[in-house]
């Protein structure tokens, strides 16, 4: 047939399918790069805060360095002394080289300058020796330092020659007699581009734009401390008025500390992280600019921008692929069908052929369309012939009436078996199990019968049943004499055998009355042997009581029963209820006794044995027509699977045997058990009354 599509026609469908898909991948990618975005963005924040927590401490640490240095001269009250008796002249000979020593040892490489000045302010030396006024900032500070006892540590400041210093003014004091004297006081000058600069300058990762800016508050200002990377001779010289609220270093001086955007002193975007510097005047910010935050994105923009390209290119190439071979992938799994098709109706058609079962095919007019060589062999019609029939001639005559066909009960039944009879052409007539099912090919509604003769499966059933019957009533024939012989034995041991130990007891007690008085070792054998007779006698009794209960006829049914769950209760504690027993004396007949008693007798027996149980339950429930017994157990337990497995293998009455005497009288009896969880056993008789069942139990399901 041929192929009128035209291959040029826009396959708009996946036109709109690339169309989607690369909107897609280009709203991914976006996600993507706002997602890697806020990802580095953040990795900076919390490298900022990282790296201005770590300048913080830095720079505390070398205030707290200078401040130690300033307190061990502080708290030495004999280098005061000393310095007192210079000044008066009662210091021995060398005592002014001491105290420069003293000097110069702390001056080392941390301080520019070291400066002694008397309680008056009038300088007494000088490290390097240098001659001039001080400065009236200087002079200030002596005097607070004097006045207040406390070491002053000075802001950053110029000195008369323009040079940035930082002082430290330690005043120098003694104790005498309760009264604190002041003699004078140290001025350690400071250089700031010794290390305060060097360390607040160092950046401590490789970054182009990192810096880090000190600032102080000087009315509505603010003042650059520090020496700038970007702009220099800034130090004490570059101010910013408050107003200008998007620079970083105006925030950190009105104490905010927190990572902001802002624009620097360059006019330049930064990232920033503002922090206020303890027990000092200053306040630090660390800062990037944003074009470095941004440099890796950069990178990162063309490759992603590159990779989304291709994806779509990928996508564009699929689509014009799939299109350039829409045709040729139909056809081919056009082909394929086909040649599936034709497979699988030549396996049907071996399967059909060779099958066990008769197989029909039906239109929905229920004519035969198809059957296979069984079917034709089966109902003894040619080919031609059989394949012109209607469904309903393959029933009996008189089978559908009122124009019924086989129709209604194909489709009740469909997917399910049901069983009626066929007839074949010669009019004979055979049982079958239908499995209808309903179909659709090409449109076309079919029905599928799958047809099994049940001739020769009812004959193996029914000659089933006659062998299970005949061997249950064999079983019962085997268990009544079994039940009459262990009768007749029980009497011969309590007639006879009983008889003759009780005689043999009377003669051995009157044997031993005629002895003489002074044969004492004979009479001691002789009481021995009675006492041993006692106990054969009495395992005679036990004997004969267990082949054949005497208290059935003696006693009655339910006293039986009580006597036998008495004697098991001194072994093991049992409960059970005297009232529901004694209602049962008139309720079966002599022989439903027996076999109940029996029951009872092996059920407590086994338990005995096996069960290895500290606690008994024995229920009775009566109804109208039945009574049903339970006897329940806490012991081991058993795999109920395993046992019956092996149960022929058994000696004694075993569960088949409880079984089969339930079953004798009409009943059944149900087992559960389980390994470690103890085991019940239910026995269900009906009750009888002039020897006939009340009512006729059905088997227990499962």
């Amino acid at each position: 047939m041929a192929h009128t599509s035209n291959p040029w026609k826009m396959p708009w469908h996946l036109v709109l399918i690339f169309f989607f898909l690369s909107a897609g991948i280009l709203i991914l990618g976006y996600l993507y790069y706002e997602h890697q975005a806020a990802h580095f963005h953040r990795q900076m924040m919390a490298q900022l805060n990282a790296i201005a927590d770590l300048k913080v401490k830095q720079i505390v640490a070398w205030r707290q360095e200078r401040m130690h240095d300033a307190m061990l001269m502080y708290d030495d009250p004999i280098f005061a002394a000393e310095m007192q008796e210079w000044l008066y002249g009662k210091a021995p000979p060398g005592q002014k080289e001491e105290i420069l020593h003293r000097l110069r040892g702390l001056k080392q490489d941390m301080y520019v300058g070291i400066k002694l000045l008397d309680s008056q302010g009038k300088m007494l030396l000088a490290i390097p020796d240098t001659s001039g006024d001080l400065t009236p900032l200087v002079k200030g500070m002596v005097h607070k330092a004097l006045s207040s006892g406390k070491v002053i540590f000075s802001d950053l400041h110029l000195n008369p020659e323009k040079k940035i210093r930082l002082d430290l003014v330690v005043p120098l004091h003694f104790n005498k007699d309760g009264l604190e004297i002041y003699v004078g006081v140290v001025i350690l000058n400071v250089d700031p581009y010794t290390l305060l600069y060097p360390l607040i300058e160092s950046w401590p990762t490789p970054s182009p734009t990192g810096e880090f800016t000190l600032v102080r508050r000087e009315g509505n200002d603010i003042l650059y401390l520090n020496e700038l990377r970007h702009r220099k001779e800034t130090a004490l010289v570059l101010r910013i008025p408050l107003t200008e609220k998007l620079v970083p270093a105006i925030n950190a001086a009105l104490g905010k500390e927190e990572i902001i955007q802002g624009i620097d002193y360059r006019g330049v975007p930064v990232l920033a992280a503002t922090r206020t510097i303890p027990d000092s005047p200053w306040f630090l910010t660390s800062k990037v600019d944003l074009s470095e935050v941004s440099a890796p994105l950069g990178d990162r923009f063309y490759l992603m921008a590159v990779f989304m390209l291709a994806l779509i290119a990928s996508s564009g190439l699929g689509m014009a692929y799939f299109w350039r071979n829409r045709d040729a992938l139909f056809y081919r799994q056009q082909y394929e069908a086909e040649r599936e098709r034709r497979d699988l109706a030549q396996r049907y058609e071996y399967l059909a052929k060779n099958a066990n079962d008769i197989i029909l095919i039906i239109d929905k007019d229920l004519k035969i369309v198809e059957a296979n060589d069984l079917a034709i062999s089966s109902y003894g019609y040619p080919r031609e012939e059989f394949f012109h029939l209607h469904l309903a001639e393959l029933y009996p005559p008189g089978h559908f009436t009122g124009g019924e066909t086989p129709l209604p009960e194909m489709q009740t039944q469909n997917g399910q078996t049901f069983e009626t009879v066929h007839r074949r052409r010669d009019g004979t007539t055979f049982p079958v199990a239908i499995s209808s099912t309903e179909l659709e090919l090409n449109g076309n509604k079919l029905y599928q019968q799958i047809i099994r003769n049940m001739t020769k499966s009812q004959a193996r059933e029914k000659a089933l049943l006659e062998s299970e019957e005949r061997l249950r009533f064999l079983s019962s024939q085997l268990l009544m004499v079994q039940e009459n012989e262990r009768r007749r034995i029980s009497k011969e041991l309590h007639d006879e055998l009983g008889l003759s130990l009780t005689v043999l007891k009377f003669q051995l007690s009157a044997l031993n009355a005629k002895l003489a008085k002074e044969k004492k070792g004979l009479r001691t054998e002789l009481q021995s042997l009675l006492h041993y007779l006692d106990g054969v006698i009495e395992d005679v009794r036990r004997l004969s009581w267990d082949l054949s209960p005497g208290a059935l006829e003696e006693l009655g049914f339910a006293a039986a029963i009580k006597n036998l769950l008495k004697d098991f209760s001194k072994h093991c504690d049992i409960s059970w209820s005297r009232a529901e027993i004694d209602e049962l004396n008139d309720s079966f007949s002599p022989l439903a006794q027996v076999n109940i008693y029996r029951i009872f007798q092996e059920s407590l027996a086994n338990i005995g044995r096996h069960a290895q149980a500290s606690q008994i339950t024995v229920s009775i429930m009566k109804s109208d027509t039945s009574v049903s017994f339970t006897v329940e157990d806490n012991g081991r337990g058993f795999e109920m699977s395993e046992v019956f497995a092996r149960r022929g293998k058994e000696k004694g009455i075993g569960l088949a045997a409880m079984q089969e005497r339930a079953r004798l009288v009409g009943g059944f009896l149900k087992i559960w058990s389980k390994p470690g969880a103890g085991t019940k056993i239910i026995f269900t008789i009906p009750m009888e009354k002039d020897g006939v069942n009340v009512a006729a139990l059905p088997p227990p399901a499962g």
